[in-house]
């Protein structure tokens, strides 16, 4: 760790009432110091992994050029525990790093000397990252158990009178089969009953995933499948299919039937996304370190916000005027039993790419 040598007592103070220069170096949590100059006199190697600027560059200098540079203010916990006494204990944020977006934990400790005096303030950041995202899950979780159980509970209670209607509707199909009009009021009327059982067999399913039933596929083969299903909706709304295929992708163990739910409703989006025609480009890669196999959806349609984005998974949220906003739910379901992911990228008005992770093993 470089040392500003015109604050050596100050330092040897810092570390003396807090910690030894080793830990200060080894901490995997970023660390700053001020004296009362607002000066920065210790930065150690997570502080510069989080800012992003050399050591160099920041020991001796203001404290508030360093702001300055990583934020474009000078308002900062730091400077408000030197000014005001106050310390302040657990303050989250979200922090842009030269690796990506961070979760951080922050708080400020001041420093005295042996009178009692301030004499400087100390700034630690650690990385909750992992844990919001552990969080993040266990939420997700639970929200799933509570929907699903009262998914459960409606499907039971409207499958039953549907079943019913549904049966004297065939049978008045069968006695007024002359009546055209009547048959087409009929058929429209089993047509809703069919979208009905439909969204009935997605609330059971996210109540009560189906375990998967794993054998060995060609993933490929099972993207065809769904692709062909597709085709005559491909051209009619003027949608280019684009297919790369990596043949290096071995055979992965998996529920075909389930996976291939998941396929369809991810071009189904990608057809909905683009209105006006455009490219759904399907392409698979294979990792071998990681032992997975990537496929992405890539469309060229409307594109997702950032706000619409983290609200996808959710279940019930839809931004279609006949969706259920069941579809995605259930296919990360479904991808989450397979012990894979699926995540999304979007860029409002240039299009969306979801990517699907499966395990080969």
């Amino acid at each position: 760790m470089a040392l500003n040598s015109e604050n050596q007592a100050d330092i040897k103070l810092y570390n003396k009432k807090y910690f030894s220069e080793q830990y200060v170096d080894n901490s995997s949590s970023a660390i700053i110091a001020i004296d009362l100059n607002e000066h920065v006199i210790i930065y150690n190697q997570s502080a510069e992994d989080l800012m992003g600027i050399p050591s160099g560059e920041v020991l001796g200098r203001p404290f508030a050029e360093l702001l300055e540079r990583k934020t474009g203010t000078q308002d900062s916990i730091l400077l408000n525990t030197l000014r005001l006494g106050r310390p302040y204990s657990h303050i989250e944020a979200v922090v842009e790093t030269p690796s990506g977006m961070m979760n951080v934990m922050a708080y400020t400790t001041l420093v005295k000397d042996e009178n009692d005096n301030i004499i400087g303030g100390i700034l630690t950041i650690r990385d909750i990252t992992s844990q919001k995202q552990l969080e993040e899950k266990i939420f997700k979780a639970e929200k799933f158990s509570v929907i699903g159980e009262l998914a459960a509970g409606i499907a039971h209670e409207v499958r039953n009178p549907l079943t019913a209607v549904n049966g004297f509707l065939q049978l008045l199909g069968k006695k007024f089969n002359h009546d055209k009009q009547l048959m087409q009021y009929i058929n429209i009327m089993l047509g809703e009953i069919s979208r009905i059982n439909h969204i009935i067999c997605e609330f059971l399913l996210l109540a009560r995933p189906t375990v998967p039933v794993k054998r060995k596929a060609n993933i490929h083969e099972v993207l065809d499948e769904i692709l062909l299903l597709t085709e005559g909706e491909f051209l009619i709304k003027n949608i280019n299919l684009v297919r790369l295929y990596d043949k290096n992708c071995p055979l992965v163990n998996i529920d075909s039937d389930q996976i291939k739910q998941v396929f369809l409703n991810l071009v189904s989006n990608a057809v909905a996304a683009m209105p006006r025609g455009g490219q759904l480009s399907v392409f698979t890669r294979y990792d071998s370190a990681e032992s997975t196999i990537h496929l992405y959806f890539e469309d060229t349609g409307t594109g997702i916000d950032q706000a619409k984005l983290e609200l996808i998974f959710d279940p019930f949220y839809t931004t279609k005027e006949d969706g259920t906003g069941l579809g995605l739910t259930v296919s990360y379901r479904i991808i989450e039993n397979h012990g894979g992911k699926i995540e999304v990228l979007s860029t409002p008005g240039k299009g969306s790419t979801f990517i699907v992770t499966l395990p080969v093993g």
